[in-house]
């Protein structure tokens, strides 16, 4: 009897031990519990990046739409001030380009024929966002006053390219449509 007994005992303790069973289950749960936290953190880090695109994009559609009219406009009586405006709109070497057309035959056309240039912003959009920089596609009118001369109202579309400066942003790429 004392080997039924043994036998009893071993099968009996086999089925109450609960660390045994339950060490898979815990392992399991784990698992999931990481996995989950991983998912988490992986669609945190992807919901903030769309945001500061998002964000990216208003700011510098914002941006747009206020540089390029004070860019492209300027007065003959205050053509200094007005061209100076203009240079601190842009950025790069789109800077250093614009400035030596402004600095060149803009400000001698518009000194000698006392020409006034005024843009106004039609609408803009979005074409493209690109890390720091975004492409906006801005549709405007410009009208040019001469003594002399016949105002002349032209309607154009230009693609500009908005980079990333500091805590703004600012024009780096002007090219008409």
């Amino acid at each position: 009897m004392t080997i039924e007994k043994t036998e009893r005992t071993t099968a009996t303790t086999e089925k109450t031990d609960p660390t045994e069973r339950s060490q898979p289950l815990r392992w399991a749960i784990v698992a999931l519990v990481v996995l989950a936290l991983a998912a988490a953190i992986v669609f945190g880090v992807l919901a903030d990046r769309a945001a500061d695109r998002a964000r990216d994009r208003a700011d510098a559609l914002a941006a747009a739409k206020s540089r390029v009219p004070t860019l492209l406009s300027y007065d003959h009586r205050t053509l200094e001030r007005d061209l100076a405006r203009s240079k601190d709109q842009t950025t790069g070497r789109f800077r250093t380009d614009y400035t030596k057309l402004l600095d060149g035959p803009i400000a001698k056309a518009a000194a000698q024929k006392r020409i006034t240039t005024k843009a106004t912003l039609s609408g803009a959009g979005v074409v493209e966002p690109t890390g720091s920089r975004v492409t906006v596609l801005v549709f405007l009118t410009q009208t040019t006053t001469a003594p002399g001369a016949e105002p002349s109202l032209s309607a154009s579309r230009v693609e500009v390219t908005m980079q990333r400066s500091g805590d703004g942003w600012k024009i780096a790429g002007l090219t008409p449509r």
